[in-house]
């Protein structure tokens, strides 16, 4: 795995990147960054030229000021395209990226050859409204006695269970992420976005996947119906960290859905 930077109109922008041949363009989630596809990039760099960004604000890419936009997220991303000199490209796009592909893959559908989206978001209106309210505010506040770390600590939902190296570094991706500011700038972009008139217009094959224990799995059938010729996959994987838990198994899906 090679790591890089690349200059945009909006500034530098951090990625990783393995592997040869045809692009395929990972976009991350909010609160995580390139390194959530650490260790997929060499199963499909075995097949892909396969890239991971940091969209603005997270991993080492910087926040711009002031507040972006969902437009600037996607412009960001049309512009490092452009910077790496791809034409077009296969996309995957995981919750926030997932709403980043689905505009590009709606809107420059010559950029995009095949369209991969997990646990892609589509509130009910009623939800969409509560969530827009709860995000209108979100930021990362300070305290002397460092509960706030605590309080990302526990966001991330540890259990007796769970792999705890994969909790801790999901929080210090989080707190490098403008030092937790960048998620709820990401979030109200996120949330500020209709994708409904969208996904009817993604005319690129387009493969919906999501695990067992996905946080959006009932809305999935709605996503899927609406987008033309979609295909739908679920696997058993019912942790919060699918990339990390089960980078084969999920690699392997992909290629076979992009080398069909």
């Amino acid at each position: 795995m090679k790591r890089g930077y690349v200059d945009t109109p909006e500034g530098q922008v951090h990625y990783r990147t393995e592997g040869n041949g045809e692009p395929l363009l990972l976009l991350h989630k909010a609160g995580l960054s390139s390194d959530e596809f650490t260790e997929m990039l060499p199963f499909l760099g075995k097949k892909y030229h396969v890239i991971a960004m940091d969209v603005f604000g997270y991993g080492n890419t910087e926040m711009p000021v002031p507040e972006p936009g969902f437009a600037d997220y996607v412009n960001n991303i049309l512009h490092f395209l452009d910077a790496m000199k791809i034409k077009k490209t296969n996309i995957l796009g995981h919750l926030l990226g997932s709403s980043f592909a689905v505009e590009i893959a709606a809107v420059h559908p010559e950029l995009v050859k095949k369209l991969i989206l997990w646990d892609a978001i589509y509130l009910e209106p009623q939800v969409l409204k509560d969530t827009q309210e709860e995000y209108r505010t979100e930021h990362m506040e300070f305290k002397l006695d460092g509960s706030h770390l605590m309080k990302v600590w526990n966001g991330r939902g540890p259990k007796p269970d769970s792999n705890l190296k994969l909790v801790q570094r999901s929080a210090i991706e989080y707190m490098k992420s403008s030092l937790g500011e960048a998620s709820g700038v990401s979030h109200r972009a996120l949330f500020s976005y209709d994708i409904e008139p969208k996904l009817p217009m993604i005319k690129c094959p387009t493969l919906l996947m999501h695990g067992s224990g996905g946080p959006l799995f009932a809305r999935q059938a709605a996503i899927r119906d609406a987008i033309p010729g979609c295909r739908e996959v679920t696997l058993d994987i019912p942790g919060p960290f699918p990339f990390w838990e089960k980078p084969a198994e999920i690699s392997k899906v992909i290629i076979d859905f992009l080398q069909k």
